[in-house]
């Protein structure tokens, strides 16, 4: 359990807040999270991209209350048990350590999944230089992964599924014992921190499966698009950039809410193998704005769309293989465009 999370939750649960007001609607979701912090469980999120799984993620490190750890020290160590080498050189040879605050935020890392990532890039590797002068089991001959970058807060894990499963069973440790072990040395280390990671839905190309043995170590809470059209709405409304002087009217913005929502709907959804994401209506929403302060108008509209759509949203969408826009993701953003708004001006 993340030191002091427990008592900001229930505060904010007495006096009617919502911690994670970050995120628009995935009420269901959202509770599920906190009940999973304060549990002190490690969270799997399921989704398709651009749902605010980062943002979530990285809201709810930065509500974590702040902590007393070793001044200028990367890993947050606590003055009074350190972990990281430099800090347990400093406390055989001061009395004292000099020690700072350090807020929630500087206490989230993110690593991002991919096929290359390796055991040491995570967990840290023996630096032989360190090894032949000190011998391979000292710590002083250790240096720290990116894992240990989270001690005492939040690592985000993202596209967890698409790490090889060798890399997989080397969480394995970290997430059951809170304890990594490197390598083949017998150098073990503490990870206090809560891992919230993401996985692709499982029909996308270039994920791995993750092991039932992975799975066992997280709760699993599935995050989706906005429910609602109201609700994408307020998302572009909420998130999206404002250039002073231009006028985006709710009719405008409806027509986006539609645009973007009609590549998740029947029929269009079987053309594509994936939709474009929220992230792909705040591009639009942000680019006709652009257009519009670049033509010298005042004022956003219809046609705005049209013209700014391919851009917006041709690399955000995925055609399916059977689709005959398979190549031309493009021409099937012109030919929706044109059906969903047709001849409204």
């Amino acid at each position: 359990m993340i030191e002091g999370f427990r008592e900001i939750v229930l505060e904010a649960v007495r006096e009617g807040r919502d911690l994670l007001s970050v995120i628009v609607g995935q009420e269901e979701a959202k509770i599920k999270i906190l009940a999973s912090i304060l549990a002190g469980h490690h969270i799997l999120i399921e989704g398709p991209p651009g749902i605010g799984k980062t943002t979530l993620t990285r809201h709810v490190a930065s509500a974590l209350p702040p902590v007393m750890a070793v001044k200028g020290c990367p890993y947050h160590c606590d003055p009074v048990a350190p972990v990281c080498p430099t800090c347990r050189l400093k406390a055989t040879t001061e009395k004292v350590l000099e020690t700072e605050l350090v807020d929630g935020q500087k206490r989230f890392v993110r690593i991002q999944g991919s096929p290359d990532l390796t055991a040491e890039d995570l967990l840290g590797d023996i630096d032989p230089s360190m090894a032949f002068k000190y011998g391979p089991q000292d710590y002083r001959a250790f240096t720290p992964g990116k894992l240990l970058r989270g001690n005492r807060g939040v690592v985000f894990f993202d596209e967890i599924n698409r790490v090889p499963e060798k890399l997989q069973n080397a969480l394995l440790q970290v997430l059951e014992e809170g304890i990594a072990t490197v390598g083949p040395y017998d150098v073990d280390y503490p990870a206090d921190f809560i891992m919230v990671a993401t996985m692709n839905p499982r029909e996308h190309a270039g994920v791995e499966e993750l092991s039932d043995v992975l799975l066992d170590r997280f709760d699993v809470v599935k995050m989706t698009y906005p429910e609602t059209p109201e609700r994408e709405k307020e998302i572009l409304k909420k998130y999206g950039l404002s250039f002073e002087g231009i006028e985006i009217t709710d009719d405008t913005i409806d027509a986006i809410v539609r645009l973007v929502r009609a590549t998740r709907e029947e029929p269009w959804n079987r053309e594509l193998e994936q939709g474009a994401s929220v992230r792909a209506g705040l591009s639009l929403y942000e680019k006709i704005q652009a257009l519009a302060l670049l033509n010298g108008r005042k004022k956003g509209d219809i046609d705005d769309i049209r013209q700014m759509a391919t851009s917006a949203l041709g690399s955000r969408i995925k055609p399916s293989p059977d689709s005959k826009f398979y190549d031309d993701p493009f021409g099937l953003i012109t030919e929706l465009t044109e059906r969903v708004l047709g001849d409204v001006t």
